[in-house]
């Protein structure tokens, strides 16, 4: 969740235990992925000895609405883990959990409407696809394309109402009850306590049902209960005794199963209501299926949800919804083109230097090179927001120059931007991706000098290549995230005067992947 919540990710942001220490998020990813590849090659090795390491393919899996730089941490955890870029591929969850639905036989999942899935997946269907997770909601709109592959028809969405938001609501129940001061000193000094209190709801609210009747039952830790009465000078027992929506019973909490399924109200609202506005774009209008996957899309509470809100809708959900994700990931691993176009979720474009526009450029960024007068911070784009996008499909390429005569690098700063036609990378909307670092160290020609930048899509996420036109030097990668204080010290390019359209072939890294994804070798 908290690669979520940050526009911005740095490679030495921490992460916070319940125990309140601190680790660098990139060694605890980095050491994830570590045990799952050595624990993997390790049986495969007791096994037989027939397959090597660097014969396996790994497929990732991340959300589908994680940023551009949650995604690119992601892929230096895992190449800090051991598994190189070549031998990486990156997947959208919803996507991957569509695959595996798609090819699921009638039997294996649970529909409503009276519709099968061999209707669902039909050449000319499209279906919404709801990822209920732990944290976040994915979702995304696709479509059978003739040939039984499939393309995405809506930009990839949602936002942080998983069953964690279920959790939180608990808590806020629990807050209620013994008071904030009592609840952050069990926390706090009893956290084996705490999390066992948790554990036992993990569990009770999975048995939480639209028709449940029975009050569900929690066993409270005397801990707690010594805790409040320490706080407020009164029993905890003694103070609820006329509270009608939970009774006691020794040491455990009964709570009645209205209140138990209230729980769930607000996770349940925001998401329908993001459906609705979801369902009323142009593209998605007539979409007349929902599939519901994730391991949250197994509670009944959220499938009555969600029949409730669309009664004119079939909702289909696969048995062992929560595998879905885990299951269709490996489909996708033998055919990542399976998913072929995409949306463009972004803007993408590049941090330029454009000559000034009196009267429309701010004052600020006004700078003056070799008697020209520049505006620094134009987002130079190559790909808009809602554009479709072929797998390997190289973007509108773009040719810049040097600031200065003498410069022998040039650095390309990447940003995205949530508008379709951003002025300034500097806008409120624009985020920061990375930098790529052009060697352009023959200086002959000076500020004539031209690169031809391009975007390439290699699936679920970009790489940003230049060619050096001089020398026919090809330069590029995955962008590097660099800190924001060494962005400002940096001469950036100037946009040419002149457009050149080139196909560029990417280094050895990303040729191994584009040919991996696309199974070309243009």
């Amino acid at each position: 969740m908290q690669l979520y919540d940050k526009k911005e990710i740095s490679r030495d942001f921490m992460l916070e235990g319940e125990n309140g220490c601190l680790m660098p998020a990139m060694r605890v990813f980095t050491e994830s992925i570590k045990f799952l590849r050595t624990h993997l090659e390790e049986h495969i090795r007791s096994k037989t000895d027939g397959i090597k390491p660097q014969e396996i393919d790994w497929v990732l899996t991340v959300p589908a609405i994680w940023s551009d730089p949650a995604k690119q941490f992601m892929r230096e955890a895992a190449n800090n883990g051991g598994i190189p870029n070549s031998r990486l591929i990156l997947a959208l969850e919803p996507e991957a959990a569509s695959i595996y639905c798609k090819n699921l036989p009638v039997d294996r999942t649970i529909s409503s409407g009276g519709r099968s899935t061999l209707d669902a997946f039909a050449a000319g269907t499209k279906y919404l696809i709801l990822d209920a997770g732990g944290g976040t909601i994915d979702i995304t709109v696709q479509e059978i394309k003739p040939d039984g592959n499939i393309k995405q028809i809506y930009m990839a969405n949602g936002g942080d109402w998983g069953g964690v938001k279920v959790d939180q609501a608990f808590d806020e129940f629990m807050l209620d009850i013994v008071g904030m001061e009592t609840m952050d000193k069990f926390r706090n000094e009893d956290k084996a306590e705490y999390l066992s209190l948790c554990r036992e709801f993990e569990v009770k609210k999975r048995g939480i049902r639209p028709d449940s009747t029975a009050k569900i039952t929690l066993r409270i830790p005397l801990i707690l209960s010594e805790k409040f009465q320490e706080v407020k000078g009164v029993s905890l027992k003694d103070s609820f005794k006329s509270n009608k929506s939970m009774s006691w019973v020794g040491d455990k909490l009964r709570v009645d199963p209205d209140t138990a399924k209230d729980f769930y109200s607000e996770t349940c609202r925001q998401i329908t209501h993001h459906l609705n506005g979801i369902f009323q774009e142009p593209a998605v209008v007539d979409t007349e299926i929902i599939l519901m996957v994730g391991g949250f899309s197994e509670s009944q509470m959220l499938q009555e949800a969600i029949k409730s809100a669309y009664q004119n809708k079939t909702v289909i959900i696969p048995e062992e919804a929560g595998l879905a994700v885990l299951k269709g990931a490996v489909q996708f691993g033998f055919n990542p083109k399976v998913i072929n176009p995409r949306i463009s979720r972004f803007t993408y474009g590049i941090s330029t230097n454009k000559r000034f526009r009196p009267h429309t450029d701010p004052e600020d960024k006004k700078q003056i090179v070799n008697d020209i007068m520049y505006c620094r911070d134009r987002f130079g784009k190559h790909v808009e927001r809602g554009q479709p996008i072929e797998v390997g499909e190289v973007t509108d390429q773009r040719t810049y120059n040097p600031l200065k005569g003498d410069q022998r690098r040039i650095r390309l700063p990447i940003y995205a931007s949530l508008a379709v036609d951003p002025e300034y990378v500097d806008e409120t909307e624009c985020s920061y991706l990375g930098d790529l670092e052009v060697d352009v160290s023959d200086i002959r020609g000076g500020c004539e000098r031209e690169v031809v930048v391009g975007m390439r899509f290699g699936g679920t996420d970009i790489a940003v290549e230049a060619v050096v036109k001089s020398t026919g030097e090809k330069q590029g990668a995955w962008p590097r995230h660099r800190n924001e204080s060494s962005r400002k010290k940096i001469n950036y390019c100037g946009v040419s005067k002149y457009s050149t359209e080139v196909i560029f072939a990417p280094d050895g890294m990303w040729r191994d992947y584009y040919r991996a994804v696309t199974g070309r070798s243009d």
